[in-house]
């Protein structure tokens, strides 16, 4: 009896411990798995950051009656951006555009003006964060997206008019204070977009290429005006 119980104890003892160190093998081969897979996932270093240049025209579409406000004005920008490679297919590519335009005053809307009858020059910065998925096909890199664009413009008098000038409420100074409140209102700074972007290596360090963007005009949408003030931008890009 006492054999059968010896015999029991180490039976029992001999699978315990190496179930221990079966369980303890399998955790580590677990935690190990895991962190292979999060760092195959992203791994930072691989992160590339390229800056590039863009000279831009674009239109501003206008509905408003063109007995007061200007036609839809063609816009001239320039501006600048980077390319951050986040995997080999996805890169987030924040850049801001800058360009100047005439504006009016009338009834409760501030709108494009043509020179002869401007009361404010506006100072146009254009911040947008899009994302895009990139396609590359030999030295070619095609490059759909879309991303969130914030337009963010002031006022200043325009340059021959002065504050106490006659204006739509009231005063030159007056009316130009009117633009810059209305130019925050409804989400008006709030455009977003979508874009195409065609890019050609033309040496390890360089790339040049065009790209398409349309700006959707929140702002608009809210007061019911429907694309009213859309941008439609056409740039020339060029990758350092």
């Amino acid at each position: 009896m006492k054999k059968n119980i010896k015999l029991f104890l180490t039976v029992f003892l001999i699978i315990f411990f190496n179930a221990n160190i079966f369980c303890q093998t399998e955790n580590t081969s677990a935690e190990n798995s895991i962190t292979e897979t999060s760092q195959k996932k992203f791994d930072s270093s691989k992160i590339t950051v390229i800056p590039y240049l863009n000279l831009s025209t674009q239109l501003m579409i206008n509905n408003a009656s063109k007995e007061i406000s200007a036609p839809s004005p063609v816009l001239f920008s320039f501006g600048g951006g980077a390319i951050i490679g986040l995997t080999d297919l996805i890169t987030l590519e924040p850049h801001l555009d800058f360009w100047t335009q005439y504006y009016l005053f009338n009834k409760e809307d501030a709108l494009p003006a043509e020179v002869e009858h401007r009361t404010a020059t506006m100072l146009c910065f254009m911040l947008d964060i899009p994302v895009g998925f990139n396609f590359k096909i030999g030295n070619h890199t095609l490059t759909p997206g879309a991303g969130l664009g914030f337009l963010i413009r002031f006022g200043l008098l325009s340059n021959g008019v002065k504050a106490n000038d006659k204006g739509y409420s009231g005063s030159a100074q007056s009316d130009v204070d009117k633009i810059n409140s209305w130019m925050w209102n409804n989400a008006r700074f709030l455009y977003p977009e979508i874009f195409f972007a065609w890019d050609y290596k033309i040496s390890e360090k360089f790339r040049a290429g065009l790209v398409a963007r349309w700006y959707i005009p929140v702002g608009s949408l809210i007061d019911g005006k429907g694309l009213d003030a859309s941008i439609l931008n056409l740039s020339a890009r060029f990758i350092f």
